[in-house]
């Protein structure tokens, strides 16, 4: 079975069970050698150069692609979403097609179809839900950019978006912060943000 995505499967190994549900944790790496299964030029974490100082989660160049998976830290800090833009722009101006993967987010059929444009067996189920209070990642937990930013993600996952929404409205509303996400949701799908 897939699990909850993590950076690298040393990563999910270390983190474990996932205590809401019970599921493992499976790293990006894993996932893209079942997604690509033909391309062995990853690189992990390493200088894209080009006078550019900043590391990539994943890099092929015979893709010419770049996948960031994009963690709960990249929604708490407002600098830090702006720098992901920032950086996504410049991954681009080097050709590179960019993929970034929220952590909320994770690799299901329809996922991949939507992320990669490649039709692939089932992996995640889209009706685990991947927010939860216990685990602590919650809009509740995020800026009000980083908010804006998932809701503006779910925009394109609306089946990811629909598990998480029924789950987090389960929970207790004060470490859930549902009704942010979902006044966002509402106020982008339709165009007020």
């Amino acid at each position: 079975m897939w699990g909850f995505l993590r950076e690298t499967k040393e990563i999910a190994e270390k983190a474990g069970i996932d205590p809401s549900t019970g599921l493992e944790r499976t790293g990006l790496d894993i996932y893209l050698k079942e997604i690509f299964p033909s391309v062995d030029d990853w690189e992990h974490d390493k200088i894209i150069g080009h006078g550019l100082r900043i590391r990539p989660d994943y890099r092929s160049d015979d893709l010419k692609l770049i996948v960031e998976f994009d963690g709960i830290q990249h929604y708490t800090n407002p600098l830090q979403i702006i720098k992901d833009f920032e950086n996504t722009k410049k991954y681009e101006a080097l050709s590179y097609k960019v993929v970034r993967i929220p952590y909320f987010i994770q690799l299901s059929k329809t996922a991949v179809k939507t992320l990669f444009g490649i039709d692939t067996h089932d992996l995640f189920d889209d009706k685990i839900p991947s927010l939860s209070t216990k685990s602590k990642n919650t809009p509740a937990f995020l800026c009000p950019q980083g908010i804006i930013r998932m809701a503006s993600d779910f925009l394109k996952f609306p089946e990811q978006y629909k598990s998480n929404i029924d789950a987090l409205k389960k929970e207790d509303e004060t470490l859930s912060g549902v009704k942010y996400l979902e006044d966002a949701y509402l106020r982008l799908s339709e165009g007020n943000c």
